[in-house]
C-alpha cells in the first residue's frame, strides 16, 4: 500500500526532513506500514470534506474576504456536501470525481427552483474550493474534479430599468427638511449617479470620502474610486451639515465611523436602503416591469453611460467589474436607435474635413 505524496509532504514539513534525505524514504516506509497494520488509509489519511470546508473558511477569513462573501460560499459548499454525502455516500475529497459534480449540477436543475445563473454561482464556488485544495496540496491537479466542468448556458435577458422621467420623480419625491430626508435623497442620487452596489454604499466610511472622489471597497476585496459629480457634491454638503447637527450632542465614540448613519448613529443597513428605494418608486409610479431594487439603479447607470458614449472598458472600471464581458451585457438593454445615435456621435469622419 502506498501513501499519497501530500501526506509525505505533510509529515516531512512537520519533522523538517529534507526531501532527498534517507529519512524521507524511511518515513514513507513507516507510514505505509502504519496504513497496513491499522487500516487507517480510509480514516486518518483521507481528507474529509467537512473538515476541508472549515479549513477553506479559515483561509478566506485570513485573506480578508468579506463576511457576506464567506457566508455565501459556506451556504453553497454545505449544500453540495450534504448532497454528496446523502445521495452519493462520499465524505472524502479524494473520492470526488467530475461525474459526481455533474450529478450535483443535474440535481440542482431537477429542483426547478434555480436559474442557470444561480447554479453557475454554485459551480464557481466549488471550483474555488477544489483549486484551494490543489494549492494546499490536499489533492493533485490531475485529480481536481472541476478541471473540465463548464458553466451552464445562461439566458440572455434584456435588462429593463428606469427611464429618466422615473428617476427624476423618484429623487424629487423627497423634500429636504429632515436629516432622514436629506440622507435618503443623497443615497438615491448616489445609486443612480455612480452605479454603486448597495453593499458598497453601506460600507463607505468617513475617511473614504475626499473632495473629488470616494474610495469604494468592492467585491473580492478590490478597491476602486468613484467620481463625485456636481449634483452629488451639492447634496453631500447638505447631508454632512444635517448629520453634524443631528448628532452634535453625542459623544465621539457613540457615533459609528460610517458615512451613512441611521437615527441611532449606526451604520445604515442594506434592507433599509431597499425599503427607501421601493417606497419612493411606489410613490413615483414606476412601471411594474422594473423591479425597483438598488441593482436596477446600477442597470440605469450602466445603460445611461453607454447611451452617453462611454466605452465598455471605462464603464467596467467604474462599476468594479473584473471582466468587460460582464459589462457588455448592459448593451442588450439599449434600443436600436440608441446604438445608431451613439454611432453617429462617434463616427470616424465627424472631424475629418472632406
Amino acid at each position: 500500500m502506498t501513501v499519497k505524496p501530500c501526506y509525505i509532504r505533510f509529515f516531512r514539513q512537520r519533522l523538517k526532513i529534507s526531501f532527498h534525505s534517507p529519512a524521507t524514504i524511511g518515513l514513507q516506509k513507516l507510514l505505509s506500514f502504519i496504513c497496513v497494520i491499522s487500516q487507517i488509509e480510509g480514516s486518518f489519511f483521507m481528507s474529509r470534506i467537512n473538515e476541508l470546508i472549515d479549513d477553506f473558511k479559515l483561509n478566506q477569513e485570513i485573506q480578508g474576504r468579506k463576511k457576506e462573501y464567506i457566508t455565501g460560499c459556506m451556504y453553497r459548499l454545505h449544500r453540495w456536501m450534504e448532497f454528496t454525502k446523502e445521495q452519493l455516500e462520499i465524505e472524502e475529497a479524494e473520492d470526488v470525481t467530475s461525474m459526481h459534480i455533474k450529478k450535483y449540477i443535474q440535481h440542482c436543475q431537477s429542483r426547478g427552483k434555480e436559474a442557470n445563473i444561480t447554479i453557475n454561482g454554485h459551480i464557481a464556488t466549488i471550483k474555488v474550493f477544489f483549486q484551494t485544495l490543489v494549492d494546499e496540496e490536499y489533492i493533485d491537479e490531475k485529480n481536481n474534479p472541476m478541471r473540465r466542468i463548464k458553466n451552464l448556458k445562461e439566458e440572455k435577458r434584456v435588462i429593463i430599468t428606469f427611464n429618466d422621467e422615473e428617476v427624476k420623480r423618484i429623487i424629487n419625491d423627497l423634500d429636504e427638511i429632515t436629516y432622514s430626508n436629506l440622507r435618503d435623497k443623497l443615497i438615491l442620487i448616489m445609486l443612480f449617479d455612480t452605479g454603486i452596489r448597495v453593499s458598497e454604499l453601506c460600507n463607505i466610511k468617513n475617511d473614504d470620502v475626499s473632495r473629488a472622489h470616494i474610495l469604494i471597497h468592492g467585491k473580492g476585496s478590490k478597491e476602486r474610486l468613484i467620481y463625485i459629480s456636481k449634483i452629488m457634491r451639492r447634496y453631500m454638503r447638505k447631508y454632512e451639515e444635517a448629520k453634524q447637527e443631528r448628532f452634535k450632542h453625542r459623544l465621539y465614540d457613540e457615533i459609528e465611523d460610517y458615512y451613512f448613519l441611521d437615527q441611532s448613529a449606526e451604520r445604515l443597513s442594506r434592507s433599509r436602503i431597499n425599503k427607501i428605494l421601493k417606497e419612493h418608486c411606489k410613490k413615483a409610479g414606476v412601471r411594474k416591469e422594473v423591479r425597483c431594487s438598488p441593482h436596477d439603479c446600477r442597470h440605469y447607470f450602466a445603460q445611461k453611460q453607454l447611451k452617453n458614449g462611454i466605452d465598455v472598458y471605462s464603464l467596467s472600471r467604474l462599476m468594479g467589474h473584473f471582466d468587460t464581458q460582464i459589462t457588455s451585457k448592459y448593451l442588450r438593454g439599449l434600443e436600436q436607435h440608441d446604438i445608431l445615435e451613439i454611432g453617429k456621435v462617434y463616427s470616424p469622419l465627424n472631424k475629418v474635413r472632406i
